[in-house]
């Protein structure tokens, strides 16, 4: 089977990332005695990994070394990072798509053999950020849609492709419907599990009776590397997984104004750093104050910025 455009895409940015990540940043730093990566990707404080190197358990990583190059792993949900931004607030990982595949008569035939469900529930770090990621569903006809933790519709869309359409393309002016649709998800997402609704040959609308695509597909993906890179025909029948952004904050209190009360508990350790209110749910993060550079989680972690040289 040739290997799609997609996978081709995650492998890219795979690439990108851990070349990217070959020059570690003056933020990567862990707490003392730690590990400060895992493979090719820096770990930094308030994350770690090994006992007693992370804030707390929620920002605990695993460096699962059985893979080569090693992958670096959420601790507690299992996610698989390629990368991890402490400027940022941002981690990317690499999820499952949700696919099922039909026969003409629109049979269901193969699907995919993950959990259709993705929870970060009970997490005090991560969020899946709505700034960032994108509901995709591909394929026709094909209305995707993801539920939350009780059942309830959370966001979704629907893809229909003309009845010329032999093959599943996004059109040249984006993902817009035909082929391909997206939709916005809210903010302080914790958990989606992915749906696929199918409709049988010539029922209903007219619109119902156009191109068809032997499978269809709904996942949550990073707008960016979506929109970008995807382009052209799609149509694989195997189990794939797609990088998703995930935005991480402190939690354990709602904001700023409240965290710096409790001066012993406060994420902020550095003298040159300042506080910054989560916008995607509760918490805050940290950064170094304008002229200084480094991890703000630690004490002395911001040290002034070398000076760049300017030739005349």
């Amino acid at each position: 089977m040739t290997t799609s455009t997609l996978h081709l895409q995650v492998l890219a940015l795979t690439i990108f990332l851990v070349c990217a990540a070959a020059v570690t940043p003056a933020s990567a730093q862990p707490w003392p005695g730690c590990p400060d990566k895992c493979g090719d990707i820096s770990i930094p404080y308030p994350f770690g990994v090994g006992t007693g190197c992370a804030r707390d358990p929620y920002f605990e990583l695993e460096c699962n070394r059985t893979y080569s190059p090693p992958r670096l792993i959420v601790f507690t949900h299992r996610q698989h990072l390629l990368n991890l931004s402490l400027a940022d607030g941002e981690a990317i990982a690499l999820i499952n798509a949700r696919r099922q595949c039909y026969n003409s008569t629109e049979g269901l035939v193969n699907e995919t053999s993950v959990d259709r469900a993705v929870t970060l529930v009970g997490s005090t770090a991560y969020r899946f950020s709505a700034e960032r990621n994108r509901f995709v569903a591909l394929g026709c006809p094909n209305m995707g849609y993801f539920v939350d933790t009780d059942g309830y519709y959370v966001s979704g869309c629907t893809s229909f492709c003309r009845p010329s359409s032999q093959k599943l393309v996004a059109s040249s002016t984006g993902c817009t419907g035909e082929g391909c649709c997206q939709s916005r998800i809210p903010t302080d997402t914790i958990y989606y599990a992915q749906y696929i609704q199918t409709f049988k040959p010539g029922e209903g609308d007219p619109i119902l009776r156009g191109g068809t695509t032997a499978c269809r597909y709904v996942f949550l993906a990073d707008a960016e590397w979506f929109n970008s890179g995807y382009r052209g025909d799609f149509n694989r029948s195997d189990d794939f997984a797609v990088p998703v952004v995930l935005d991480w904050a402190i939690r354990n209190v709602g904001n700023c104004e409240i965290a710096v009360l409790n001066r012993t508990d406060y994420a902020c350790r550095s003298a040159n750093s300042e506080c910054i209110d989560s916008t995607n749910g509760q918490g805050y993060r940290c950064r170094c104050s304008m002229g200084y550079e480094g991890n703000p989680y630690l004490d002395g972690g911001c040290k002034g910025a070398t000076p760049k040289h300017t030739y005349h």
